[in-house]
């Protein structure tokens, strides 16, 4: 079989779309206005793809084009190559456009717990395309569901590395919530007050629990801890029966709880800076930019450090 020298070689994608078109349309002048060309130029383009092929692939005709043999067998490769084609641009365009895709996201459970459903719910409904998924992990094992490529982003409170860069997305600030008997004729809750209390912490090891031993110790409060369940669930429902009052960041306790208050910690106000966190050589897909968008927006007017106090 005679090889094409490759320097000799010029056929390109509009060769083969010119040749397929001239094929279905069996005529030079309707192929041609089709692909916005002047005649002359698409016959350019299929001599240019005979010579380079070295055999004549249509035969021409006053009123018709003709298919020659070697063209009916060049046509069948030729119609796969431009399908595959614009089907792949297509499909990038699709992707680019928000109409398809897959989104994963790691957060961290105190986000997941009321935030991340606002958002990905608003975020399904202008991209129902796309195929998100939302898991919710600790702060220790964030970092590591990025760089090992098992998330395209994570949202926690995370320093950055020399494998992750961070962006701050929002600012999340401690609250207070107890049954409205607890907290009956108050209009404001300092950590101060906390020593009136018993209280329900976030169990040892998590961020939580950090932020809530920084703000006891710039207080100068010696906290009477006699709860600290591992679940954001678990602590809000012992605070709701009575229990104590739990101390909890405000991205994760819903807007209205029935039967609960819920007030902004003072002097000090305790606050963490939460980010997005990607690997360094991980550029955002317009999947996760619309994504963020969508978290702007909704921390912009219901953020978590502008979260209203339930009367």
């Amino acid at each position: 079989m005679k090889r094409i020298p490759m320097s000799r070689n010029r056929i390109d994608f509009r060769h083969l779309l010119a040749f397929v078109e001239v094929c279905e349309q069996r005529h030079f002048t309707r192929a041609a206005q089709t692909l916005a060309k002047s005649q002359p130029a698409l016959s350019a383009l299929i001599g240019q793809l005979e010579e380079d092929l070295g055999i004549p692939l249509l035969t021409r005709t006053t009123r018709l084009v003709e298919i020659t043999p070697a063209g009916k067998e060049f046509l069948v490769s030729a119609k796969r190559i431009v399908a595959d084609l614009q089907n792949a641009v297509s499909e990038i365009q699709d992707f680019a456009n928000l109409r398809r895709g897959r989104l994963r996201v790691a957060a961290l459970p105190s986000l997941c717990m009321v935030i991340m459903p606002k958002v990905a719910n608003v975020f399904a409904s202008r991209h129902a395309g796309i195929d998100i998924s939302i898991i919710d992990v600790p702060g220790d094992q964030l970092v590591e569901d990025v760089t090992r490529g098992r998330v395209d982003f994570g949202i926690g409170y995370v320093s950055e590395t020399e494998m992750v860069v961070s962006e701050p997305i929002m600012v999340d600030r401690l609250v207070a919530i107890a049954s409205k008997e607890l907290f009956a004729g108050r209009d404001s809750l300092s950590w101060r007050d906390l020593e009136q209390f018993k209280l329900i912490a976030m169990s040892q090891g998590t961020t939580i629990r950090s932020l809530l031993e920084s703000g006891f110790r710039k207080a100068g409060v010696q906290p009477d801890i006699v709860l600290e369940p591992n679940l954001m669930p678990t602590a809000i429902a012992y605070a709701s029966s009575g229990l104590g009052v739990a101390i909890l960041p405000s991205s994760g306790v819903p807007d209205h709880l029935e039967g609960v208050v819920r007030f902004d910690l003072e002097d000090p106000i305790i606050e963490r800076k939460l980010s997005v966190i990607r690997t360094r050589d991980n550029p955002f897909v317009p999947a996760a930019a619309a994504f963020l968008d969508i978290l702007r927006e909704e921390c912009g007017v219901n953020g978590p450090s502008q979260l209203a106090k339930v009367p």
